[in-house]
């Protein structure tokens, strides 16, 4: 009696301990896809699409099998973390919305049965996935996502991502500096590292050079010397960049259309570059026939001109009046506009 009783309890635990380790393998499987497609082999921009949509395809496979078949595994919010952001990055790459709402739903109905301890990181994951969508966000998108950092601050107050997230958000409010100021003031309360705390200094500080005059002056990697201030009477573009940064080699193609497009008007541009190295700088700006003049000193970030600046973020575009006045801290699609905008301005 006592051998089959033995026998009886052995069964289930038997069968207990055969899904976690089913369980073990899947999650494992999943996470040895993070390592990318294995073809070599790629000669083209579309044959890499081709290959990268392929995999997210089958990650995403691998990602909705586990959650079927495990439901009650540890991992589920990872996978469903992981499986929100493989939506989005599907939906930037094919330009279909319907991969991001997916996403959205995914990551509001998994708030609804998380655990308590991983509903920070999905309402956190919600609101980054929102401001990832958002490249010119209307003024209502603005609110909308600021009341959901509200939220979050509300729900998760000693969460240590509570800080960035408001910084990020005073991003999207660089037309308004008043209240961009203000949840800079709400980020630095907020933050716990020296880090953070000295980017929200920076960014404090370059805010107060809107609608003043800027002074932006050094030598080129030749030598020669320029000044801003000898610009007076144009609109100027000040572009600051650096050869690692592929978001800023990207940029300059922009600034180079606006250049082109301004030819005949009394439009200039200066360069700055973070470079460490003269070579990384002309290597950079050789295929792409670069002439304006760009300030080197090879000191990157250390740069005395940079630190000025209170400078933080590539690629940034500052766009400065005829006055030599600071009139944009980071000028993206609009760009065009303002200096069609600044031109008329006496």
């Amino acid at each position: 009696m006592r051998a089959l009783l033995c026998f009886v309890l052995w069964l289930p635990l038997a069968a207990l301990a055969q899904a976690t380790d089913r369980a073990e393998a899947d999650w494992n499987a999943v996470l040895a896809l993070e390592a990318g497609p294995q073809q070599t082999e790629i000669r083209t921009r579309e044959q890499a699409r081709t290959v990268t949509l392929a995999h997210l395809e089958k990650q995403e496979t691998g990602l909705r099998n586990f959650l079927r078949d495990h439901p009650g595994s540890p991992q589920v919010v990872d996978a469903q973390l992981r499986l929100a952001r493989l939506l989005s990055t599907r939906s930037d790459l094919t330009g279909k919305i319907a991969f991001y709402d997916s996403a959205q739903r995914l990551l509001t109905n998994a708030l609804v049965t998380a655990p308590e301890e991983r509903r920070a990181d999905l309402a956190f994951a919600r609101i980054a996935l929102a401001m990832r969508r958002m490249m010119l966000p209307t003024d209502r998108e603005r609110e909308a996502l600021t009341d959901q950092m509200n939220a979050f601050q509300t729900s998760y107050p000693n969460d240590r991502r509570v800080a960035a997230l408001i910084t990020e958000i005073a991003t999207l409010f660089d037309d308004q500096p008043r209240r961009k100021q203000a949840l800079l003031n709400q980020a630095l309360a907020a933050t716990h590292t020296p880090e953070l705390h000295a980017r929200i200094e920076d960014d404090l500080r370059r805010l107060a050079f809107l609608g003043r005059p800027i002074e932006v002056r050094g030598t080129t990697a030749s030598g020669a010397e320029i000044d801003l201030a000898r610009f007076r009477g144009k609109v100027t573009l000040v572009y600051f960049f650096a050869s690692w940064s592929p978001q800023s080699l990207a940029g300059i193609a922009e600034v180079e259309y606006l250049r082109q497009t301004f030819a005949q008007k009394p439009v200039e541009v200066i360069g700055v570059s973070l470079d460490s190295t003269p070579e990384a700088l002309a290597a950079a700006l050789k295929p792409r026939k670069i002439d304006w003049p760009i300030i080197f000193d090879g000191k990157g970030w250390k740069s005395p001109l940079v630190r000025s600046l209170s400078l933080n973020a590539l690629p940034t575009l500052w766009i400065v009046d005829r006055n030599g006045n600071l009139r944009t801290l980071n000028a993206k699609t609009e760009s065009e506009a303002l200096v069609r905008e600044l031109l008329q301005e006496k």
